[in-house]
Formats: structure tokens, sequence, C-alpha cells
């Protein structure tokens, strides 16, 4: 039994060792450091649903809202974040089932008759190959694990992003409403002195009927953007997890000045080297694929099985010894598992590979798109909207003069209030595609999304042990 003994220790040493290194918090403090290495808030793992009134809510919800300040506030309410967070206690229990072999198999037969002796035998059997190729599962698994960490924080900055960018949506839905208050004001005025003008038959019917129309056009575009404010606080309310959607809340008024200045062309190479995430999970993958080929050549034999066993003959003779069970290949040569485990690191590199090419050009386009809506937006703030206003006071001047009629003074103001709107268009633009540029510094843009290159759950069992003969 001395034979059964040695195997039972040596199992048990290996399972003990394979299991020392998953983590006992699926891996959240790894995640947490990704998203602080890339500037992103805090996030929570919660068991429960989160309440949308609690202390750190309530004060962030008691001022103007800013940007920072939702997106922390929904990577700590939102139930489907929660979600995401979830898939790391799923790769921890594949981490798992990666680290820990099959449990051996007992076996006991008593044969009949037997003379002078009952006689018996027992064994005890464990996959040998599956011992033999535990150290490298466990070393797959630990990959696969971090894989999985890498997609989980992927998934956490865009959903930071998509915060954003219904934030800054939210900020000119609100500036639209405002604006076009103003508009259907102006509009209004507009057809009342045109209606006094046709009473006085100071205008014919065709223009008080186009003054009437754009005040009826203004209401429409006013109700418009009512709407789509509704829907812009709605989209931003979701996504901060508040439940309470009485909750009283507010945005800026205004959009933020942009910053003096953008990083540029090589530093931003430089940030996106650092913190590219579809670049790190692709190279991880890569290195999953090509660690899980040598295990497939070994698929024909995965049922190899080495076993102990201790024998009484009828006589009362007793024999004692190993035995193994090697499989025959000759049906099932393992082709089909080389084949498979091969394609998929072809795949895994050729992703690698075009996700390498691609970064750059995403990274060009992306700070270009930023600099042509920064310069609309300086053009507007500093020569556009200026000088509407401008028109606006010498229209004013000439009419109090007399030169310049009410139409031409309503109609120079309403090129403002367009001027402006325009402006307001060209800031949220500017914003989104600041937002755009991060998504790509931190490789967690919508055309960039990663699809795994292996197929194969880590944590299946290379093999199992077998009581028969």
């Amino acid at each position: 039994m001395k034979s059964i003994t040695t195997i039972s220790l040596g199992a048990c040493a290996l399972v003990l060792t394979a299991c020392v290194s998953v983590p006992r918090d699926a891996g959240t403090s790894d995640v947490q450091q990704a998203l602080t290495q890339r500037g992103s808030s805090s996030v929570e793992w919660r068991t429960q649903p989160a309440t949308a009134d609690d202390e750190r809510t309530a004060a962030m919800l008691r001022d103007d809202l800013t940007a920072d300040e939702a997106v922390a506030i929904a990577l700590v309410n939102n139930p489907r974040l929660q979600v995401t967070l979830a898939e790391l206690g799923i790769a921890r229990a594949d981490l798992i089932q990666a680290s820990t072999i099959t449990n051996p198999v007992f076996e006991f037969e008593i044969r009949f008759p037997g003379e002078p002796f009952r006689p018996y035998e027992i064994r005890l059997a464990q996959s040998l190959i599956e011992l033999i190729q535990l150290p490298r599962r466990r070393a797959i698994g630990r990959a696969a694990f971090d894989a999985a960490q890498m997609r989980v924080s992927s998934e956490v900055l865009r959903f930071a992003a998509d915060v954003r960018a219904a934030y800054f949506d939210l900020i000119a839905a609100t500036q639209h409403v405002a604006l076009g208050r103003t508009i259907a004001e102006s509009a209004q005025v507009a057809a009342e002195v045109a209606m006094r003008q046709h009473r006085a038959e100071n205008i014919t019917d065709l223009d008080l009927e186009n003054e009437q129309a754009l005040y009826e056009q203004a209401k429409l575009d006013l109700a418009r953007a009512e709407q789509r404010l509704l829907l812009s606080r709605e989209s931003l309310l979701r996504a901060m997890g508040l439940r309470n959607a009485n909750a009283e809340w507010r945005v800026p008024a205004a959009f933020p000045e942009p910053p003096e200045s953008e990083p540029d062309q090589q530093s931003l190479e430089r940030l996106a080297a650092a913190q590219r995430l579809d670049l790190a999970i692709a190279r991880r993958e890569v290195e999953l694929a090509r660690s899980q080929v040598p295990l497939a050549r070994l698929a024909a034999l995965e049922e190899t099985i080495l076993d102990v066993h201790n024998v009484r003959e009828p006589s009362g003779e007793h024999t004692r010894g190993p035995g193994i069970e090697i499989p025959i290949p000759i049906f099932n040569t393992g082709r089909a598992a080389r084949t498979r485990a091969e394609a998929q690191f072809l795949r895994a590199r050729h992703l690698l590979n075009a996700l390498e090419a691609e970064s750059s050009s995403q990274l060009r386009a992306a700070r270009t798109t930023l600099a042509e809506a920064r310069a609309r937006v300086e053009y507007y703030r500093d020569v556009i909207v200026p000088r509407r206003t401008r028109i606006v006071e010498l229209t004013k001047l000439e009419h109090n003069a007399m030169v310049a009629g009410i139409y031409q003074l309503l109609q120079a103001k309403q090129n403002e209030l367009q001027a402006r709107r325009d402006f307001i268009e060209a800031q949220r633009e500017y914003w989104s595609a600041r937002t755009d540029l991060d998504r790509v510094l931190q490789g967690v843009a919508s055309d960039t999304s990663f699809t795994p290159a292996t197929g194969q759950n880590t944590g299946k069992n290379a093999g199992a042990a077998r009581g028969g003969h």
C-alpha cells in the first residue's frame, strides 16, 4: 500500500500548489488598479442592488454635476456594470478548475466462489497525463484569468466613456432648450408685430403668413428640443443607476472650457502604447493560444491511467504493483485537437497584428477629428458669435435711427441665435471627439472590440480516471 500512499500524497501536493495563486477577491483589485492607472474612478463589486440615495451619491448630486462625478456615480450604482464585474467570479472559478485535477478512482472487486480464501482486488487509479500537464494547465488558466480581468477593465472603461458622452449630450440638450425658448419668444414677437402691421395694412398677407410660419416652426423646434432633453436626461439617469426619477440633480448650464492645448502625436502614441487594453488582451490571448498547442499534441493520450492494485488470490496469496492503461491512437489520433489549437494560435496572432497595424491610424484619425472640432469651437467663439452679436447691436442702432425696420432687427437676432445653436453643437462635437480620443488611447473604441481567440475551456479536465481494466 506504500505506492498508493505515495500517489495520494503527490496528488494532494499538486492540488495545494495549484490553488495557491487563485485570488480571493476574484481579481477586482487588479481591475481597480488598471482603472486607476487610466484615470478612471473607483468601482465597487456589489452583491446587493445599490441604493441611489447613499451619502456619497447625494453629496455629488447636491451641486452641478460634473462629468467625473457622473462617471463615479455610474461606476458604483449601475446594475448592468455589476453584471460585467460578476464575470470576474466566473473567471476565478475557471482558474480554480484549471488548477485542480480530477479525483482519483477507487475500485474494489470481490469474486465468487473462492476457496479457501475469497479473492478480491483493490485498485486506485489516476490520470497520468493530467498529472503531467497540471503545471501547464495552471499557467494557461492564469493567463486566461488575466485576459478576463483585462476584458472586464476594458468594458468598465468603455462604459465610463459612454457615461461621459451621455453627460455632454445632456448639457447640449439643456442649452438647446434654453436657446429654443429664446428663439420661440423672438418668433412670437415677430408674429405679433406682423399681426398689428397687417391690421394696419402695412404688410401683405404673404408677409404675415411667413412670420406666422416661422413662429410655428420655432414652437415645433422647441418641442423637439424638449423631447431630446428628456431623453438625454433619462439616458444619463439610467447610466448612473438612479432609480428615483424625481431626484433633484442638474448639470451645468454651459460646457466646460477646453484645455489650453492638446497633446501632440508622439505623446499620444506613448500613452496608447502604455494604456491600450485591446493590445494587452490580444497579446495575452496569443500567449494563451500558444500554450495550448503542446497540450493538444497529447490529446490522443489524455486517457492514459496510472494505477496501483492489491489483489488476494483464492489461495490467499497477495500481489501488489503498479499498472498503466494507454489508449491505442488508431481512430482518434488527436489530429482534430492539434489542428484546432494551431488554428486558434494563428488566429490570435493575426488579430494582434491587425490591432497593432490599426492602432496608429485610429489614433491619428481621432487626433485629427479633435483638432478640427477644437478649431470650430474657437472659430465660433472668437469670430462667428461675436460678429453676429455685433450685427445685432448695429442693427439696433439703425432701428433706433429709423434706418432699419423691426424685421431686420428680428432677423439679425435670429441669425445670432442660430450661430449660438451651431456653437452648442460645435462644443458637443468637441467633447465627443475628446471622449473618442480617450477611447482610442485606452483601446476600448467600438470599432476595435476584441473577440477572444481561444474557445477552449482551460478548466476542462485533461483526462478522466477509469475504473475498468
